[in-house]
């Protein structure tokens, strides 16, 4: 079991406890990590082991790591702000049932708006063409997606989920509804 983020009530479940795994966004000379943990998408620190030394992308087992708590997007570093969408595509690209999950199951907000619009560049339109295309089988991969759709479905998704890490008020909330449910 990881360690509960900071503000976990002692006896009640941590967004860090299905944790089992994190992307490096940021290693600094301090020997801290700025991370994003691969389930929930959750923004974390961590310190790292001596002499050691990560890239961005960089995949990291959680357990045996100091994992010292979640942090803000704004309190990350440059560098790390900077890498949160390319590792977040990565992330959504290597577990690609949450990418297909959410194209598979996406359906209507409200009469006027599906939930692909949520998309950056996706609008009534195209939302109403994928889900012609998308049928009832839905897609097996999402190279079949991306063909069939003319989308970069990793990178789209990627968009959305950032916005929403960067402002967690954005509704409606992806992390919450896809992500972290």
């Amino acid at each position: 079991m990881q360690p509960r983020g900071p503000s976990s009530p002692a006896g009640e479940p941590g967004p860090l406890d299905e944790e089992t795994h994190a992307r490096v966004l940021d290693h600094q000379l301090s020997g801290m990590i700025q991370a994003i943990s691969e389930k929930g998408l959750h923004l974390i620190r961590i310190r790292a082991a001596a002499g050691s030394t990560h890239t961005p992308g960089t995949r990291i087992e959680l357990e045996g790591t100091n994992v010292l708590g979640t942090t803000r997007h704004r309190d990350l570093s440059g560098m790390a702000q900077s890498s949160l969408h390319q590792v977040v595509k990565e992330i959504l690209t290597d577990n690609p049932e949450v990418c297909l999950s959410f194209y598979n199951r996406a359906g209507n907000l409200t009469l006027k708006m599906h939930a692909f619009q949520l998309l950056p560049g996706i609008g009534n339109a195209k939302a109403i063409s994928m889900v012609e295309i998308r049928g009832r089988t839905g897609w097996e991969t999402i190279v079949s997606l991306d063909e069939a759709c003319q989308i970069d479905a990793a990178d789209l998704l990627a968009d959305r989920l950032c916005e929403e890490i960067v402002d967690p008020h954005v509704t409606p909330n992806l992390l919450d509804l896809l992500i972290r449910a």
